[in-house]
Protein backbone atom coordinates (compact mmCIF):
# COMPACT_ATOMS: atom_id res chain seq x y z
CA UNK A 1 0.00 0.00 0.00
CA UNK A 2 2.80 2.41 0.86
CA UNK A 3 4.69 1.66 -2.35
CA UNK A 4 1.56 2.10 -4.50
CA UNK A 5 0.73 5.31 -2.66
CA UNK A 6 4.20 6.73 -3.30
CA UNK A 7 4.06 5.80 -6.97
CA UNK A 8 0.73 7.60 -7.31
CA UNK A 9 2.18 10.62 -5.54
CA UNK A 10 5.17 10.71 -7.91
CA UNK A 11 2.80 10.47 -10.85
CA UNK A 12 0.72 13.40 -9.62
CA UNK A 13 3.74 15.58 -8.82
CA UNK A 14 5.72 14.84 -11.99
CA UNK A 15 3.02 14.52 -14.62
CA UNK A 16 2.69 17.49 -16.96
CA UNK A 17 -1.02 16.72 -17.48
CA UNK A 18 -1.92 16.95 -13.76
CA UNK A 19 -5.00 19.13 -13.31
CA UNK A 20 -3.82 22.04 -11.18
CA UNK A 21 -7.34 23.09 -10.15
CA UNK A 22 -7.69 19.71 -8.40
CA UNK A 23 -4.15 19.67 -7.02
CA UNK A 24 -4.94 19.28 -3.32
CA UNK A 25 -7.55 16.58 -3.86
CA UNK A 26 -5.25 14.68 -6.24
CA UNK A 27 -2.46 14.71 -3.67
CA UNK A 28 -4.81 13.51 -0.92
CA UNK A 29 -6.21 10.78 -3.17
CA UNK A 30 -2.76 9.19 -3.35
CA UNK A 31 -3.14 8.39 0.39
CA UNK A 32 0.52 9.29 0.99
CA UNK A 33 -0.34 12.05 3.45
CA UNK A 34 -2.87 9.76 5.13
CA UNK A 35 -0.13 7.21 5.76
CA UNK A 36 2.10 9.96 7.16
CA UNK A 37 -0.69 11.06 9.51
CA UNK A 38 -1.23 7.48 10.71
CA UNK A 39 2.44 7.10 11.62
CA UNK A 40 2.56 10.48 13.36
CA UNK A 41 -0.62 9.62 15.28
CA UNK A 42 0.87 6.30 16.43
CA UNK A 43 4.09 8.03 17.53
CA UNK A 44 2.13 10.73 19.38
CA UNK A 45 0.02 8.13 21.17
CA UNK A 46 3.12 6.18 22.15
CA UNK A 47 4.70 9.33 23.58
CA UNK A 48 1.42 10.29 25.30
CA UNK A 49 0.97 7.04 27.18
CA UNK A 50 4.65 6.95 28.09
CA UNK A 51 4.92 10.53 29.34
CA UNK A 52 1.48 11.30 30.77
CA UNK A 53 0.53 7.93 32.23
CA UNK A 54 4.06 6.53 32.74
CA UNK A 55 3.07 3.27 31.07
CA UNK A 56 5.24 0.94 28.97
CA UNK A 57 4.13 0.70 25.35
CA UNK A 58 4.64 -2.30 23.07
CA UNK A 59 5.18 -1.32 19.42
CA UNK A 60 5.34 -4.04 16.78
CA UNK A 61 4.42 -4.13 13.09
CA UNK A 62 4.15 -7.21 10.87
CA UNK A 63 7.91 -7.47 10.22
CA UNK A 64 9.21 -5.58 13.24
CA UNK A 65 11.66 -3.33 11.39
CA UNK A 66 9.42 -0.98 9.37
CA UNK A 67 6.59 0.72 11.24
CA UNK A 68 8.17 -0.32 14.53
CA UNK A 69 11.30 1.69 13.83
CA UNK A 70 9.34 4.62 12.41
CA UNK A 71 7.01 4.94 15.39
CA UNK A 72 9.65 4.34 18.07
CA UNK A 73 12.10 6.88 16.63
CA UNK A 74 9.41 9.56 16.25
CA UNK A 75 8.08 8.92 19.76
CA UNK A 76 11.56 9.28 21.26
CA UNK A 77 12.07 12.52 19.35
CA UNK A 78 8.87 13.87 20.88
CA UNK A 79 9.90 12.75 24.38
CA UNK A 80 13.63 13.53 24.57
CA UNK A 81 15.14 16.88 23.48
CA UNK A 82 18.57 15.23 23.05
CA UNK A 83 17.25 13.40 20.01
CA UNK A 84 16.37 16.74 18.43
CA UNK A 85 20.06 17.61 18.18
CA UNK A 86 22.20 16.50 15.25
CA UNK A 87 24.25 14.11 17.37
CA UNK A 88 21.22 12.70 19.17
CA UNK A 89 19.23 12.23 15.97
CA UNK A 90 22.13 10.39 14.30
CA UNK A 91 22.48 8.11 17.34
CA UNK A 92 18.75 7.39 17.40
CA UNK A 93 18.49 6.54 13.69
CA UNK A 94 21.59 4.36 13.86
CA UNK A 95 20.13 2.53 16.86
CA UNK A 96 16.55 1.97 15.74
CA UNK A 97 17.01 1.62 11.98
CA UNK A 98 20.56 0.51 11.15
CA UNK A 99 21.42 -1.58 14.20
CA UNK A 100 17.86 -2.85 14.61
CA UNK A 101 18.07 -4.41 11.16
CA UNK A 102 15.99 -2.31 8.79
CA UNK A 103 16.61 -3.96 5.36
CA UNK A 104 17.72 -1.00 3.25
CA UNK A 105 18.79 -3.19 0.33
CA UNK A 106 15.43 -4.96 0.23
CA UNK A 107 13.19 -1.97 0.83
CA UNK A 108 15.09 0.47 -1.39
CA UNK A 109 16.00 -2.06 -4.12
CA UNK A 110 19.67 -1.12 -4.05
CA UNK A 111 21.78 -2.87 -6.66
CA UNK A 112 20.85 -6.04 -8.53
CA UNK A 113 19.59 -9.48 -7.54
CA UNK A 114 22.11 -11.68 -5.78
CA UNK A 115 20.95 -15.14 -6.99
CA UNK A 116 23.32 -17.38 -8.94
CA UNK A 117 21.02 -19.09 -11.43
CA UNK A 118 18.90 -17.26 -13.98
CA UNK A 119 15.67 -19.02 -12.99
CA UNK A 120 16.06 -18.60 -9.26
CA UNK A 121 17.31 -15.06 -9.90
CA UNK A 122 14.14 -14.17 -11.76
CA UNK A 123 11.95 -15.57 -8.99
CA UNK A 124 14.06 -13.92 -6.33
CA UNK A 125 13.93 -10.55 -8.06
CA UNK A 126 10.15 -10.73 -8.36
CA UNK A 127 9.89 -11.55 -4.67
CA UNK A 128 12.20 -8.70 -3.72
CA UNK A 129 10.32 -6.28 -5.95
CA UNK A 130 7.10 -7.07 -4.10
CA UNK A 131 8.85 -6.11 -0.84
CA UNK A 132 10.27 -2.84 -2.13
CA UNK A 133 8.78 0.05 -0.17
CA UNK A 134 9.89 3.62 0.67
CA UNK A 135 9.79 3.06 4.43
CA UNK A 136 12.77 5.23 5.34
CA UNK A 137 11.64 7.97 2.96
CA UNK A 138 8.24 7.89 4.63
CA UNK A 139 9.97 8.31 7.99
CA UNK A 140 11.87 11.28 6.56
CA UNK A 141 8.56 12.81 5.48
CA UNK A 142 7.24 12.43 9.02
CA UNK A 143 10.39 14.09 10.34
CA UNK A 144 9.93 16.94 7.88
CA UNK A 145 6.38 17.53 9.13
CA UNK A 146 7.50 17.85 12.77
CA UNK A 147 10.55 20.01 12.01
CA UNK A 148 8.51 22.29 9.74
CA UNK A 149 5.85 22.69 12.42
CA UNK A 150 8.27 23.28 15.34
CA UNK A 151 11.57 24.47 13.81
CA UNK A 152 12.70 26.14 17.04
CA UNK A 153 12.83 22.76 18.81
CA UNK A 154 15.47 21.22 16.53
CA UNK A 155 19.18 21.85 16.08
CA UNK A 156 18.79 20.95 12.39
CA UNK A 157 16.37 22.36 9.82
CA UNK A 158 14.24 20.95 7.01
CA UNK A 159 17.21 21.22 4.62
CA UNK A 160 19.03 18.70 6.83
CA UNK A 161 16.10 16.30 6.53
CA UNK A 162 15.98 16.85 2.76
CA UNK A 163 19.70 16.19 2.37
CA UNK A 164 19.45 12.99 4.40
CA UNK A 165 16.48 11.82 2.32
CA UNK A 166 18.48 12.42 -0.86
CA UNK A 167 21.11 9.99 0.43
CA UNK A 168 18.71 7.05 0.67
CA UNK A 169 18.98 6.07 -2.97
CA UNK A 170 22.33 7.64 -3.85
CA UNK A 171 24.30 4.69 -2.37
CA UNK A 172 27.10 7.12 -1.51
CA UNK A 173 27.11 6.30 2.19
CA UNK A 174 27.46 2.93 3.84
CA UNK A 175 25.01 3.68 6.65
CA UNK A 176 22.05 2.96 4.36
CA UNK A 177 23.40 -0.03 2.43
CA UNK A 178 22.78 -3.76 2.96
CA UNK A 179 20.04 -5.43 5.00
CA UNK A 180 21.67 -5.77 8.41
CA UNK A 181 24.55 -4.72 10.60
CA UNK A 182 26.22 -8.07 9.97
CA UNK A 183 26.10 -7.57 6.19
CA UNK A 184 27.58 -4.10 6.53
CA UNK A 185 30.33 -5.01 8.97
CA UNK A 186 31.27 -8.62 8.17
CA UNK A 187 30.26 -9.44 4.60
CA UNK A 188 30.65 -6.11 2.80
CA UNK A 189 33.09 -4.32 5.10
CA UNK A 190 31.11 -1.16 4.38
CA UNK A 191 32.47 1.04 7.15
CA UNK A 192 36.02 0.85 5.78
CA UNK A 193 34.95 1.33 2.16
CA UNK A 194 32.44 4.18 2.36
CA UNK A 195 31.89 7.50 4.09
CA UNK A 196 29.40 8.14 6.89
CA UNK A 197 26.34 10.17 6.00
CA UNK A 198 26.46 11.82 9.44
CA UNK A 199 29.96 13.18 8.86
CA UNK A 200 28.81 14.54 5.50
CA UNK A 201 25.79 16.27 7.06
CA UNK A 202 27.91 17.68 9.89
CA UNK A 203 30.31 19.33 7.46
CA UNK A 204 27.73 20.65 5.00
CA UNK A 205 26.72 24.28 5.50
CA UNK A 206 23.19 25.60 5.93
CA UNK A 207 21.67 22.54 7.60
CA UNK A 208 21.51 23.80 11.19
CA UNK A 209 19.17 26.09 13.07
CA UNK A 210 21.32 29.03 14.31
CA UNK A 211 18.78 30.02 16.98
CA UNK A 212 18.63 26.58 18.58
CA UNK A 213 19.87 26.31 22.18
CA UNK A 214 19.95 22.90 23.84
CA UNK A 215 18.72 23.31 27.41
CA UNK A 216 18.87 21.00 30.37
CA UNK A 217 16.21 18.31 30.45
CA UNK A 218 12.94 19.65 31.80
CA UNK A 219 9.26 18.68 31.54
CA UNK A 220 8.59 21.48 29.05
CA UNK A 221 11.18 19.97 26.71
CA UNK A 222 8.75 17.16 25.90
CA UNK A 223 7.29 18.02 22.51
CA UNK A 224 3.75 16.75 23.03
CA UNK A 225 1.59 19.12 21.04
CA UNK A 226 -2.20 18.66 20.67
CA UNK A 227 -2.73 15.81 18.24
CA UNK A 228 -5.08 17.78 15.90
CA UNK A 229 -2.39 20.46 15.56
CA UNK A 230 0.09 17.84 14.41
CA UNK A 231 -2.19 15.96 12.03
CA UNK A 232 -3.83 19.05 10.50
CA UNK A 233 -0.42 20.57 9.92
CA UNK A 234 0.64 17.72 7.61
CA UNK A 235 1.20 18.99 4.08
CA UNK A 236 2.99 17.97 0.90
CA UNK A 237 6.77 18.08 1.15
CA UNK A 238 7.22 20.06 -2.05
CA UNK A 239 11.00 20.43 -1.78
CA UNK A 240 11.24 16.63 -1.97
CA UNK A 241 8.33 15.43 -4.04
CA UNK A 242 8.06 18.32 -6.51
CA UNK A 243 11.72 19.12 -7.07
CA UNK A 244 11.65 17.56 -10.56
CA UNK A 245 8.11 18.57 -11.43
CA UNK A 246 7.68 19.82 -15.04
CA UNK A 247 5.42 22.53 -13.66
CA UNK A 248 6.52 25.39 -11.43
CA UNK A 249 5.71 24.41 -7.85
CA UNK A 250 8.53 25.78 -5.73
CA UNK A 251 9.43 29.42 -5.35
CA UNK A 252 12.40 30.53 -7.41
CA UNK A 253 15.47 31.67 -5.46
CA UNK A 254 16.15 35.35 -5.83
Amino acid sequence: AVCDSYQRLCSVCNNVTTADVSWNSLVEDTKWLSHVRLILAAAWETAYWTHIWRLPVLVHCSHGWDRTSQVCVLAQILLDPHYRTCKGFATLVEKDFMSFGHPFHLRCAHGEGRSDSATSGRTSNQSKESQTSPIFLQFMDCMYQIVALFPECFEFNTSYVLELSNSIYSCRFGNMLCDSEREREVLANIRQRTFSVWDYLEEKQGLKNPSFRESDSAPQDVLLMPLPMLLRGVHLWKEKHCRYSPKLTLKCNQ
